[in-house]
């Protein structure tokens, strides 16, 4: 069982994974931190806390860093509604937290040194914030797999997908880290889309996570499809499920540079760059496969 820990801004996107990674046996959930991303950091938090109380799972959760280290915030309302979770309302969770997140990260790596799997699906603000705070997590985390990038193209401007557009000098900062990274962006998670009708056997389960996972299934088609979207990528639970399988991706190692100037958050083959483990195409059937399984 992979220890992973999951840093997130949930968004529909994220809440897909929270819910993989609770129901899969293989992974082991240790904590959750929250940044701001797709909405504002206390959206992300409160739908975190929500969707964990709408699942019956006590997880320790932790609040990050609520705008990136030199930037304004700019959020994904428009994919995700305006509190992140569109037009479902979820149980409201009234748990306190604390936000000393990058402390939490330590306490876990000293705990099981080498063994925990960081996975940042959001921007990656929190994570360059903790290895600033405390230079030796890098030494102590296993790595950091990343929902982001993109060698094919952006998706929020030609160039730069939206995670690390966000915050580039964030990502630039982990990417610079010496950890062993994984980018699992664009080139990889645009193979795992699906139209309305292809997970209709999931809604036949009798799970409380394949009942959650259609719920914000239906709420991503209703509320994209107000901007013309057809199909519903699962972008941040294919970065998370990399964490523990292989299969159903093809890696190439790439020397990548992140633009922080004019093609902001531009992931770039380029000499300057560093070594980083690419995910450069996927199988969705493989993980059509894979969700029919976890959530049944």
């Amino acid at each position: 069982m992979q220890k992973i820990i999951l840093d997130c801004d949930p968004g529909m996107d994220d809440a897909l994974a929270i819910i993989a990674g609770l129901a899969d046996k293989n992974i082991n959930i240790l904590g959750i931190t929250t940044v701001a991303g797709n909405v504002e950091l206390t959206h992300t938090t409160q739908n975190t806390l929500n969707l964990l109380k709408y699942l019956d799972h006590d997880i320790d959760v932790y609040s990050g860093i609520d705008k990136p280290l030199l930037r304004d915030l700019n959020t994904a309302t428009e994919f995700h509604g305006e509190t992140g979770m569109g037009d479902i309302e979820l149980p409201s969770s009234v748990k306190k937290i604390s936000n000393e997140y990058a402390e939490f990260y330590l306490k876990y790596a000293k705990e099981f040194p080498q063994e925990i799997e960081l996975v940042a699906v959001g921007p990656l603000t929190n994570i360059a914030g903790a290895l600033i705070k405390y230079p030796k997590l890098k030494d102590l985390l296993k790595g950091i797999t990343i929902m982001g990038g993109s060698l094919c193209g952006g998706n929020i401007t030609p160039h730069a997908e939206f995670n690390i557009y966000v915050d580039p000098e964030a990502a630039n900062i982990v990417f610079n880290s010496g950890l062993e990274i994984k980018m699992i962006g664009l080139d990889a998670t645009m193979k795992g889309y699906f139209a309305a009708n292809e997970l209709e056997e999931i809604r036949e389960f009798n799970s409380k996570y394949s009942k959650a996972t259609m719920e914000i299934f239906d709420a991503m088609f209703r509320v994209r499809g107000k901007i013309g979207m057809t199909n519903v990528v699962f972008h941040d639970t294919i970065a998370l499920i990399s964490a523990v399988y292989k299969d159903p991706f093809k890696f190439q190692e790439k020397i990548i540079l992140v633009e922080t100037d004019e093609k902001r958050g531009e992931t770039v083959e380029h000499f300057q760059g560093n070594k980083i483990l690419v995910a450069v195409d996927f199988n969705k059937e493989w993980f059509k496969n894979y969700l029919i399984k976890i959530l049944k």
